[in-house]
């Protein structure tokens, strides 16, 4: 698959020109990148105008390259030169055209993407809504690169001159660029970020008649994810991540099943001990207590977990001054910590993920898991391939608890009371995973057969 260049897409390996729609609408037309029959002996690729029809050879990457990077400053030329026509039409009000680049680099500069260093004033920050959430600002950066390389020229253009039907036109071309999901992601970044810029007076959206214009597209929603993971795959994951020494993982797996959590606040779970025979747990995104049933599976998981990190807590206190061990006891009281051994000091430094570190090693494991594992004779398995794994995603262990929670006849505010979900929210992922489950149907039908069976009646004797 060729590298991707700005304007070229690639169809059986031929080149060809594929204006966005703010392109098409300055008089731009789709043209196959190939050199003229007979061309002149002085004539190169950049030559090449959008429009013309030629019937040579297709151009080689490399001068698909140099065809791209010549349009671009042609590109980035003429919106020098308008914005300097209007410059010079209106010499006394010297207009100064607020562009959309300039608003993405004047809203990351805000004080919504400065987060504190300090964990526990950027959760006051982030309760008070100052600042974004990390993953939300790597997001948003992320999206706007999008709409960036997409679309060079709407991102140099006025954001007064953005108008409803050019974001519609922007979301369509993404959707058939980057698919449904990352169109709707990078729409509605835009429209926050243009949201934050009108509140600022920096703009008055003039062309959409004061409307944000990247409002109500009415834009298509991605198809809904149904996946669970069955007892064969959470057995095999955690099998993997335990004959591969990287129990974590296991853990990881095993508290996504038995607590319903997010990734995330696995990671950064603390453990708060047994109460009445349950475990609790702090929730790192509300700062709720999660009170769990220990289950027998879990049980053992957390005992072992302990058991290996008790010599390194032991060791680490030892040799730390008195106001040090606060900070040591309250990082071994984290459920998960990573445990991978550095070689280069001999040991293992018993801290947190970072990133996506641990979101590594998931894949690794699901990787290793749908290969499986062979003994050393290499005819017997240790681990018998999992195939049907090669889909799962770590978010699908969460809905996972949900699923089994449900087949095993728990009420949504019983699943709620575990996983932490709303209402809302379990019913939602309840409607999308257990439509599709055989057992479910068995169990209603069941249900109904004892309900007629015991004289259930349909009338009220009213």
């Amino acid at each position: 698959m060729p590298v991707s260049i700005k304007h070229v897409s690639w169809r059986d390996g031929r080149p060809r020109f594929q204006p966005a729609r703010t392109l098409r609408s300055k008089g731009f037309e789709s043209t196959d990148l190939r050199w003229p029959v007979e061309p002149p002996a002085d004539w190169k690729p950049p030559a090449l105008l959008p429009g013309t029809k030629n019937s040579g050879r297709w151009f080689s990457r490399g001068e698909a390259v140099d065809w791209s990077d010549a349009f671009c400053k042609q590109l980035a030329k003429a919106a020098k030169a308008a914005a300097g026509t209007i410059a010079r039409t209106t010499p006394a009000q010297r207009v100064k055209l607020y562009s959309v680049g300039q608003l993405f680099e004047d809203w990351f500069k805000s004080r919504k993407f400065q987060l504190p260093t300090d964990k526990a004033e950027l959760q006051r920050h982030r309760a008070a809504k100052l600042v974004y959430a990390p993953k939300s600002v790597v997001d948003y950066k992320q999206k706007v690169r999008v709409i960036e390389e997409h679309d060079p020229t709407l991102y140099a253009s006025p954001v007064d001159a953005l108008s409803q039907p050019v974001l519609f036109g922007l979301y369509e071309d993404l959707v058939a660029a980057r698919g449904i999901s990352t169109a709707r992601g990078a729409i509605a970044t835009f429209s926050i970020a243009l949201g934050w810029g009108k509140r600022r007076g920096k703009f008055t959206f003039r062309e959409n008649l004061g409307v944000n214009p990247a409002q109500d597209l009415q834009m298509a929603t991605p198809p809904p994810r149904i996946r669970f993971g069955t007892r064969t795959e959470i057995e095999t994951l955690i099998a993997v991540a335990d004959h591969k020494e990287w129990p974590e993982s296991g853990d990881m797996t095993m508290l996504g099943v038995w607590t319903g959590q997010r990734q995330g606040d696995r990671l950064a779970l603390e453990d708060f001990g047994l109460h009445k025979g349950r475990r609790r747990f702090r929730q790192s995104k509300t700062g709720a207590i999660v009170s769990v049933l220990e289950a027998p599976e879990l049980e053992r998981r957390l005992a072992a977990s302990a058991e290996r990190r008790r010599a390194a807590k032991a060791e680490a206190l030892l040799g730390a001054e008195a106001d040090e061990r606060p900070a040591i006891e309250r990082q071994f009281k984290r459920v998960i910590l990573n445990e991978h051994f550095d070689r280069r000091y001999g040991k293992c430094f018993w801290r947190p993920f970072q990133g996506q570190h641990y979101s590594h090693l998931f894949a690794k494991v699901r990787d290793i898991a749908v290969q499986g594992i062979r003994a050393e004779n290499g005819l017997d398995w240790l681990i018998k391939p999992c195939p049907s794994l090669a889909d799962f995603q770590e978010p699908d262990l969460r809905d996972t608890a949900v699923t089994w929670l449900a087949l095993a006849d728990c009420t949504i505010p019983e699943i709620c009371a575990i996983t932490g979900h709303s209402l809302t929210s379990a019913t939602r992922v309840l409607k999308h995973y257990l439509a599709i489950h055989p057992e479910m149907g068995d169990s209603a039908i069941r249900k109904m057969v004892a309900w007629y069976d015991a004289g259930g009646e349909t009338e009220f004797g009213i």
